[in-house]
């Protein structure tokens, strides 16, 4: 991928004159010449960062091909679904935003600092390189707050995110976003954590109708004590598949309906266990013990007893 990557970029870097060029017509806010180059050394670095840019999105489908070959022999089918939406979602909400903020949003503010300027009566010099700089910041925190967004939107509305499991998504995304945003602005500590603290914020405010609605199943585990004192967590399930049984009056059940044949409540239970670890399950109200052996296999720690 990184060969490929570097293929990719190549053309960019041979044109990437003609398109610095492009933005920084768009960026300028000046009628009359009033951008210089302050340091030219830097110039040679921007050109370098925004071909590697131009080619890692040149390359988006192959890496998330990538993505989805490796991930999918281990997800359930929700999980899929919540990485085919994240996949789909993120490149196309990036392309979009990124249109509207660098040549939309940037120039009219750019335009208004400017007006400010002359207002006062300034002689006004930009730098080229901050102008572009300043936007090149932009697109990264817009990278960061996509894809996140992206992901805990996806898990929503594939049911994988509630109110449940709200910090457990919350320390995997929020933790990897603030790293990668700490380490992209180490040169300038205190921007740099600002500009973390602020992408933070929008994400959770985007994902704050799934981070706080109502879980799909109440699961209650029982606890007690073993002969040598440690503590048992039991995840009691009823199927219902027995329909002269009746569980309903036991407490701490969970009751998933029709389990043997529905692969929606099966990839539910997978996830239950997966989330809760509990140190022993029991099945209530089943006739196809079958479909708990590769349960088995999936958690040999946890102990599995059907209908005792």
């Amino acid at each position: 991928m990184l060969f490929i990557w570097i293929l990719a970029s190549a053309p960019w870097l041979m044109k990437i004159d003609d398109i610095l060029g492009y933005f920084i017509d768009v960026l300028d806010p000046c009628v009359e010449e009033c951008l210089n180059l302050y340091q030219p050394e830097k110039w040679s670095e921007l050109r370098w960062i925004i071909s590697g840019l131009l080619g890692f999105v040149t390359i988006i489908p192959i890496v998330n091909l990538q993505i989805w070959n490796f991930s999918k022999p281990g997800l359930t089918q929700s999980e899929r679904k919540m990485l085919r939406f994240a996949l789909i979602l993120a490149p196309l909400m990036f392309l979009i935003f990124s249109y509207i903020s660098i040549v939309e949003i940037l120039p009219m503010f750019y335009d208004l600092g400017h007006s400010v300027h002359t207002d006062y009566g300034f002689v006004v010099k930009y730098d080229a390189i901050s102008l572009v700089y300043f936007a090149s910041i932009v697109l990264w925190a817009q990278v960061l707050v996509i894809v996140s967004a992206s992901v805990m939107i996806s898990s929503g509305i594939t049911g994988n995110l509630d109110s449940d499991n709200a910090n457990w998504w919350r320390l995997r995304v929020y933790g990897f976003v603030a790293m990668v945003s700490l380490l992209s602005y180490y040169e300038r500590t205190s921007n740099g954590l600002i500009i973390t603290l602020v992408t933070l914020l929008i994400i959770e405010i985007i994902s704050r109708p799934w981070t706080t609605k109502k879980p799909k199943y109440i699961v209650n585990l029982e606890t007690n004590y073993d002969r040598l004192g440690e503590v048992i967590s039991t995840l009691k399930v009823s199927c219902n598949c027995i329909n002269e049984l009746d569980y309903g009056s036991m407490q701490n059940i969970l009751t998933l309906s029709n389990i043997c044949t529905d692969k929606e409540k099966q990839d539910d239970l997978i996830k239950i266990l997966a989330r809760y670890n509990p140190n022993q399950m029991l099945i209530f109200g089943c006739n196809n013990t079958k479909v708990y052996d590769s349960l088995k296999e999936l958690f040999p720690e946890i102990v599995i007893d059907v209908n005792q």
